[in-house]
């Protein structure tokens, strides 16, 4: 059974043969240091489970090295983490340290060792490292909770924890190289690890040849003993394998033979008594002879295609054979036949001459088209004519004011957003310039209505350009096209910040360069599906073709379609933005039991921290998760796990039972049936919930009390400058932006600060007396249903760090004839269209964004309603 460290009350571990209750200082390694290093890095502790009669069992998990990396990025422990001798602080810092990482099990750290260290390690015989940490460490300005920091490490002589090979490190700090002797035990992982890539090789052709892993084992266990004796000789290994195969091969024909197959069959292999590198050496001079018969026999065909071409067009120059030999050479393979590569000499030729014969009708004044012909979006093929015509239609071009059209963008169409838009539709326009052509032909020609084209490209096109026309938070985040897969690419570069800093910058003659620091890097994201149906009765396109007003059904759900997307792609960045923001500074809470304010009358349960993170999961082009999820909630009901309350994308209904909603600002868990409505749980019922909270924020209460209401929001104008501070003092990034829901900006606005008397510099309302600008951070309304803003969360942060990308841009089906369930015509129309997207945050920039939470003490306790 696994052992937990887990415990009711944090501890602080000392894993010395002396020492307070409540630290852990664990072995690590043996360090050696080389003449004029003052730089080292080094492996601090690992993950294992470990036993110590003061505290008995305990372990040290993956979870724990994260959590530490990141603590000691954001600076949670208040100061610098140094290293001591023998854990006595007051006698002097042995070195510093100056950036975590994990690789693999380890905690490794780069440190800046001090005179004192260094001769602790060379001249008094302290070799080995104990690291000190806390595992739910709360601080002592604000009381919060950051799980496991690492306080520090001690040079040692006597470690609890022993028997671990040391790591032997050597820095040259003129050439700038690490030298890494690898121990006994990790070089044994590494030859298992190579056997096993070659085991798996054999496995593999072996179930292609049909034998099962059962009666393919001989096969298997006569590989191992071959590749103890044959070392880490890649190329001999994969010779042993081959060898192996075809000797595997050969069994199946004489199995198949006397009428058996691979799965029910005892094959025995005598053990050989001859000398294995001998036979995988003549394996090896096998393949080498075959390797080149390959190569003669290869460079024999490129002669005679090269020679073809030659002889065959005489009015080519050396370097046109040359051109055209080496065009179709990817074709040829020492396999081909004489016949095949003269048959590609000849189409060599006739594009040869097909080439020239265009030259010199040029010369005659003869311009033939040569190449692919693309359509393009302009005046010359009809595609802007088109969609002038649609926008007439959908009175874009008369009749519908820019403040209606873009509302959402200030009434103003934003530059950012119509270029990316022009981005996206130049993708689109790529895919399907030709249809677009066509409708253009048909419409021109008299058709009534959109609706009388078959494939109404241009009402896809349309809705691509309209949802993101009018969104506002492209103007908050990166935004691209990228091409279409299962996983997406996310590039970006960040800052490091232990790196070179300003003061860095002072070098002299022949002093080391110090490395800015600037990071490129990637990572991947999943495509996020849109996807949106609609439907029109033939009656209801007679009608509106009869009517007298200008009124086309399909053109009314072009709009609709419109507003949804947009709806939906605001609704991802924003949450985005505020959800990646948590993520940052998140760290996990034990069970908390919340069965005491069950009743029997209460409905809602607030959870003793908030605000609570967002799961996040992803999943595939088939909608299954992908890895595990991060931050996930466990919501236990009366001794059975609850599941959230998601309406099924089939639109099925849920089994019946009770699942979870959660309000993530405000932390407040309540039960809903499978239907939707409230339920309440009976007196006494036992609930449990386990899940994640963050630091990452600002808590604002907002009983105002006896307080005036414009100097009671001044105090909240002042929480916002002092998340900006945390932003650009500490985190270092540029905080250009504040999200809010128009009723807090409504709310705010009632501050004294813009009374008029008392406006301050750099912060005021615009014309409708909206709060416009905030300590020189404009202010923007998150409009988009279900998001995490509602009326509860402000962020600000900088632009620009969550990237959106559009992988597929809107595309519908044709429109078909509709049935109903029973598989009978109603007469009526019917497609539906996809968009695929990626929104996604990099994990290094998540801190370029922070949150204020707006609740109220009095209101957020366990109630009925």
């Amino acid at each position: 059974m696994k052992r937990s460290i887990i415990a009711t009350t944090a501890r602080h571990f000392l894993l010395e043969e002396a020492g307070a209750p409540g630290v852990v200082r664990c072995l690590s390694q043996a360090v050696t240091l080389g003449d004029g290093v003052t730089q080292s890095w080094i492996t601090l502790t690992r993950t294992g489970q470990f036993w110590d009669p003061r505290y008995g069992d305990f372990e040290i998990t993956s979870t724990m090295l994260s959590q530490m990396v990141g603590n000691f990025d954001k600076g949670v422990y208040g100061q610098m983490v140094q290293i001591d001798v023998a854990h006595k602080h007051a006698d002097g810092s042995a070195a510093k340290i100056l950036k975590l990482a994990v690789e693999g099990p380890k905690l490794r750290a780069l440190v800046e060792w001090t005179p004192f260290g260094i001769d602790a390690v060379k001249q008094r015989g302290f070799i080995y490292l104990s690291a000190e940490f806390h595992e739910q460490w709360v601080d002592n300005e604000h009381k919060a909770a950051h799980g496991c920091v690492l306080l520090g490490a001690g040079l040692t002589i006597r470690p609890v924890i022993k028997g671990l090979d040391p790591v032997q490190l050597s820095v040259d700090d003129q050439a700038g190289a690490v030298r890494t002797f690898y121990s006994r035990s990790l070089l044994k992982e590494l030859t298992e690890f190579s056997m096993n890539k070659y085991l798996k090789l054999l496995s593999a052709a072996l179930v292609a040849i049909g034998f099962t892993d059962a009666t393919g084992k001989p096969f298997a266990d006569l590989l191992t003993m071959q590749l103890a004796s044959l070392g880490e000789d890649d190329a001999k290994c994969l010779a042993a394998v081959d060898a192996l195969k075809a000797t595997a091969e050969a069994a199946m024909v004489q199995i198949k033979a006397a009428g058996g197959d691979g799965k029910h069959v005892t094959i025995q292999l005598a053990t050989p008594t001859v000398d294995v590198a001998g036979a995988v050496r003549l394996a090896l001079d096998a393949r080498d002879a075959a390797t080149l018969a390959d190569r003669t026999g290869m460079a024999t065909k490129l002669k005679l295609l090269s020679d073809t071409i030659a002889d065959g067009d005489k009015t080519l120059t050396p370097e046109g054979v040359k051109k055209f030999a080496d065009d179709y050479a990817p074709m040829v393979s020492s396999a081909t036949t004489d016949d095949q590569v003269k048959h590609l000499a000849a189409l060599a030729i006739k594009q040869a001459q097909s080439m020239s014969a265009a030259v010199k009708l040029a010369t005659l004044g003869y311009n033939p088209v040569n190449g692919t012909v693309q359509i393009s979006v302009d005046s010359s093929n009809g595609i802007k004519a088109l969609q002038e015509t649609v926008d007439k239609r959908l009175g874009f071009a008369e009749g519908k004011k820019a403040d209606r059209r873009f509302d959402r963008t200030g009434g103003v169409l934003l530059a950012q957003n119509k270029d990316f838009a022009d981005k996206c539709l130049a993708q689109f326009d790529a895919l399907n310039g030709q249809q677009l052509s066509d409708e253009h032909k048909a419409l021109a020609a008299g058709a009534g209505s959109i609706s009388d084209v078959a494939v109404p490209k241009i009402a896809e096109r349309t809705v691509v350009r309209e949802s993101l026309y009018n969104l506002m938070s492209l103007g908050l985040v990166d935004v691209g096209t990228i091409p279409f897969s299962n996983v997406l690419s996310i590039n970006y570069s960040y800052r490091d910040q232990t790196a070179a800093v300003a003061s860095g910058l002072r070098r002299y003659e022949r002093q080391a360069i110090r490395n800015a620091g600037v990071i490129q890097t990637s990572e991947e994201t999943r495509p996020i599906p849109q996807k949106l149906a609609m439907q029109v009765s033939n009656e209801m396109k007679l009608l509106m073709a009869a009517a007298n007003i200008d009124f086309d059904p399909i053109a009314d759900n072009v709009l609709n379609m419109a507003r949804i997307v947009g709806e939906d792609v605001e609704l991802l960045n924003l949450n985005e933005i505020a959800g990646s923001a948590d993520e940052w500074g998140a760290y996990a809470v034990s069970t908390e039991t919340l069965t005491a304010n069950v009743n029997g009358t209460k409905r809602i349960f607030p959870l003793a921290n908030f605000p609570v993170v967002k799961p996040r999961a992803m999943y595939d082009l088939k909608g299954v998760q992908q890895g595990t999820t991060l931050n996930p909630i466990t919501v236990t009901l009366g001794g059975a796990a609850k599941t959230e309350y998601l309406v099924p994308a089939d639109g099925s209904t849920l089994a019946a039972g009770q699942y979870w909603v959660m309000d993530y600002n405000m932390g407040e868990l309540q039960f809903l049936t499978e239907t939707g409505a409230a339920y309440t749980p009976p007196n006494t019922t036992a609930l449990t919930v386990a899940y994640s909270t963050t630091t990452n924020v600002k808590k604002f209460d907002t009983d105002q009390g006896a307080v005036a209401t414009d100097v009671f929001y001044d105090t909240l104008l002042f929480a916002i400058g002092g998340r900006k501070s945390v932003i650009e003092d500490t985190r270092y990034y540029n905080a250009n932006m504040i999200l809010m829901s128009g009723n807090v900006n409504n709310a705010l606005s009632q501050a004294k600060t813009f009374g008029a008397n008392s406006a301050r510099t750099a912060t005021g309302l615009v014309a409708d007396g909206s709060v416009g600008l905030v300590k020189d951070m404009p202010v923007f309304r998150p409009r988009a249903p279900g998001s995490l803003f509602g009326d509860t969360r402000i962020v600000v942060g900088q632009r620009f760090n969550t990237r959106f990308r559009m992988a597929k841009p809107w595309s519908m089906t044709p429109l078909e004839q509709a049935r109903n369930s029973a598989g009978a015509f109603i007469d009526a129309m019917e497609g539906f269209g996809t968009q695929w997207v990626g929104s996604h945050t990099p994990s290094q920039l998540k801190g370029a964004a922070t949150s204020i939470i707006l609740y109220s003490t009095n209101g957020r306790i366990a109630r009925a309603v």
